[in-house]
């Protein structure tokens, strides 16, 4: 089972040097991030209100496999996606 949120869930995360993320904090607890899967940018909606993200899906050292995004007009970070 695949548990999403469009609009996602805030999460706070501490980068790395490159900006990707190397732990999350969700739902109270921290995650270390085992390893990225894969990364995309999505623009939609230039002509209207936009939305600029830059998705990360990733691995925890828990075998947690999600798909993080970062607003990339805000900064912030949400959880989007968690995969079971």
């Amino acid at each position: 089972m695949t548990r999403l949120w469009p609009e996602g869930d805030p999460i706070w995360v501490t980068p790395g040097e490159d900006g990707l993320p190397i732990e999350f904090t969700w739902q109270g607890r921290s995650h270390a991030v085992a390893g990225i899967a894969a990364r995309w940018r999505v623009r939609t909606g230039w002509w209207t209100e936009e939305a600029w993200r830059e998705y990360i899906r990733l691995i925890t050292s828990e075998g947690l496999l999600c798909t993080l995004y970062r607003d990339l007009h805000s900064g912030a970070w949400y959880c989007a996606r968690l995969y079971d």
